[in-house]
């Protein structure tokens, strides 16, 4: 019940609107102070299972890539049947792959200094880099699910073309 209650703060934090980033109410400022050791135990998890999760997906873009998206373009290319959106589409993955990684490596950055911040002493600044944690966490999701539509075109470009031989 209590790692319920602490993971509910701490997205009810995170996903409080940015308008006014610098003043938190005395309220919010007090909640985290009471809650700052479980709120940093979760966010080490949080850190762990992250790795994980980004290990695991940035496999599967490679293996994407390497297997599937860039030998089918090679093939098409050596038999004469070149496809703009095909190429398009290895390009756009290939742009969007990088800026996941560029972003997960910005957002893990970010993620481990907030976890050094002393949320008893430093609540303001606690807060304002938990909205930067989350505001670089959401630009990862982007990535994710901008790569996950590459994806989803590819599956579509290589159906196309089964039924168009």
């Amino acid at each position: 019940m209590r790692k319920t209650i602490i993971v509910f703060i701490v997205m009810v934090l995170a996903f409080l609107p940015v308008y006014n980033v610098m003043a938190i109410s005395e309220g919010q400022s007090n909640l985290i102070k009471n809650k700052c050791d479980s709120i940093q135990e979760d966010l080490k998890q949080l850190q762990v299972d992250d790795s994980r999760v980004r290990v695991y997906l940035g496999a599967l873009y490679e293996r994407v890539l390497t297997k599937y998206i860039v030998p089918l373009n090679v093939r098409l290319v050596e038999n004469s049947i070149s496809d703009v959106d095909f190429i398009e589409n290895q390009n756009n993955f290939v742009a969007a792959k990088i800026a996941f990684v560029d972003d997960f490596v910005n957002y893990q950055r970010s993620l481990e200094e907030l976890t050094l911040i002393d949320c008893k002493k430093n609540t303001e600044s606690f807060y304002q880099k938990l909205t930067v944690v989350r505001e670089k966490r959401a630009i990862m999701a982007k990535d994710v699910a901008k790569l996950s539509g590459l994806m989803t075109k590819q599956k579509s470009l290589v159906l196309s073309l089964m039924e168009n031989l």
